[in-house]
This record gives C-alpha cells, sequence and structure tokens, in this order.
C-alpha cells in the first residue's frame, strides 16, 4: 500500500498501522520496524515515528530500552480487565436506553432480532451476523446518546475485535448470543434495569471465558 502526502501522513500512517494490528496482520510481540514501513508507505520515517507514539499511547505497541517498537500481547489479566470495565460501562447505556427508549426504537431493536434470527435459521455466513450483532450494539449506543461512554467502549473493543469474532464463530455461540440479546431487548421492553444489565453481565462474562480459555 502507498500512503499519499497530505497534511494527515501522520494520522493515515497510525490508522493504516491500528488496522494492520487488529486485524492480526502484525502479529502480538511482532517488530514494526521504521526503515520498513516508511519503505512500504514511500514516506519519511517522521511520521511512523509519531504514529508509532500514538499507538502506544493507546497501548496498542510498547517501546523497548535497546530500541525498536513491538505489538503488545494481551493477556487473560488484560482481558479480565477489559471485561470489568465493560460490564460497567454498558450497565450505564442499558440504564439509558430503558430510560430513552420510545416506540420506533423499540420497533428497530425487535427488527434486529428478527433479522438475525432469520440469517441464523437460514444458515448465513457468520460475517453477516456478526454484522448484525454489532448494530444492535451501535443501536443501543444511539439510544442511550452517550458518546464519550460510548467511545470508551468502542476503544475497548479495539482490542478484543480478533477474538470477539473468534468466540461468535465458535460452536453455538452466535445462537446463545443472539437469545441473549433478545432477552435484553425484553428486559428494555418492560424496563427492568436489574434484569438486563444481569443478562448483558452473564453475556459479557460468557464472551471473555471464552477468549480467556482460547489465548496463551
Amino acid at each position: 500500500m502507498v500512503i499519499k502526502k497530505s497534511k494527515s501522513v501522520r494520522e493515515l500512517v497510525y490508522e493504516e498501522l491500528k488496522k494492520l494490528i487488529i486485524e492480526g496482520e502484525i502479529k502480538p510481540e511482532g517488530r514494526i520496524v521504521e526503515t520498513e514501513y516508511a519503505q512500504k508507505f514511500q514516506i519519511s520515517r517522521t511520521p511512523i515515528r509519531e504514529a508509532l507514539r500514538m499507538l502506544e499511547l493507546e497501548g496498542f505497541v510498547e517501546s523497548h530500552s535497546r530500541g525498536g517498537v513491538t505489538v503488545k500481547s494481551i493477556t487473560k489479566n488484560d482481558i479480565e480487565e477489559i471485561y470489568r470495565i465493560r460490564i460497567a460501562l454498558e450497565g450505564v447505556i442499558l440504564e439509558e436506553v430503558i430510560n430513552k427508549a420510545k416506540k420506533k426504537d423499540i420497533r428497530k431493536l425487535e427488527r434486529l432480532m428478527e433479522d438475525t434470527e432469520d440469517l441464523i435459521d437460514e444458515g448465513e455466513d457468520d460475517k453477516e451476523v456478526f454484522k448484525l450483532f454489532s448494530e444492535f450494539n451501535d443501536t443501543l449506543y444511539s439510544i442511550a446518546d452517550l458518546n464519550r461512554v460510548t467511545g470508551m467502549i468502542k476503544n475497548l473493543n479495539l482490542y478484543l475485535r480478533r477474538f470477539r469474532k473468534m468466540a461468535i464463530e465458535s460452536g453455538d455461540r452466535k445462537e446463545v448470543a443472539f437469545r441473549d440479546h433478545k432477552d435484553i431487548v425484553e428486559a428494555i421492553k418492560s424496563k427492568e434495569i436489574d434484569k438486563a444489565k444481569e443478562i448483558n453481565k452473564i453475556h459479557l462474562e460468557r464472551s471473555k471465558d471464552f477468549i480467556k480459555a482460547n489465548i496463551n
């Protein structure tokens, strides 16, 4: 890939490197060599170095005292912490959803459940089901209208993107996740805040346990 020069070269490099890390093109503990990527993107080393500083601040890479930058591995403790934060933040989202949801919002969530069930019953590929799961979450975030909380959740999810997809694609995980979503919608309709939060907590803990069991 060639990154064209512009006023935002650093941002473009940052986004591209972040994408490569998230999608697993650059593996955990893999080295990111400035000269290599400067040549690959046909740019100077300066925006590479600046992009790497941005990624280090976000916890995606780490620099070493002897020089060099590597992609940070995700540990089981990292996953435990990330999911504890997600459970708390998504609890805040659900409270807002229950307080703010209108009839049209409920209907949109119900249609998503119908569309998801149809895809699962038809045996559609997991990628399409995963898209609807993401749309379900985005719909909840939109109803809650808490941009800072949503931003924090999405940043956390970036670390887990590969693992969450793996969890959904494994065995009957997508059916279980779908049932959880459906139960959450029912709790939202009946305005049962504690029930909705408990279902979501169990839903996230299942995902967490699966991921922890499937990483080194």
